[in-house]
């Protein structure tokens, strides 16, 4: 039986995403992680940070300051994904030449997984919209 709708790509577990929205919606699911960035296979730096905010916008850069990771999903081509068992999970962003990798790092303290509380929540945005990964509790 034939149809005449399209399907949407499905990917469990591991898989390569180039839509701009599919790499927010991977990405929100990170909390804290180990980076590595690469530039043409070198490693430049590496470290720890926490995902403070997810975007995409065609002039905002992807940073790490201060321990906080900024990620502009149109910085990057393609995202690699894979699950790690237990272990969460790793992200590689791709470009041109230059190459960000994610790994989750475990979070002792609330027993959910990085990212579970916040996915509690449904929330739509455009492209343009900027997505914060705050605690809403702090507003006090």
């Amino acid at each position: 039986m034939e149809s005449a709708r399209r399907l949407a790509p499905c990917f469990i577990d591991r898989g390569t995403i180039s839509d701009p929205r599919d790499m927010l919606r991977a990405l929100e699911t990170l909390e804290s992680v180990e980076y590595a960035y690469e530039v043409d296979g070198s490693v430049v730096t590496k470290g720890v940070a926490t995902l403070v905010k997810l975007m995409a916008d065609p002039v905002s850069a992807t940073l790490v300051i201060n321990g906080c990771l900024f990620v502009n999903v149109t910085s990057f081509r393609y995202l690699d994904f894979e699950s790690l068992a237990e272990e969460g999970c790793s992200v590689r962003l791709c470009g041109d030449g230059a190459a960000l990798s994610l790994r989750t790092v475990p979070d002792a303290g609330s027993g959910m997984t990085p990212g579970q509380l916040r996915l509690m929540e449904e929330c739509e945005f455009d492209l343009t919209s900027f997505v914060t990964a705050d605690d809403e509790d702090d507003d006090d």
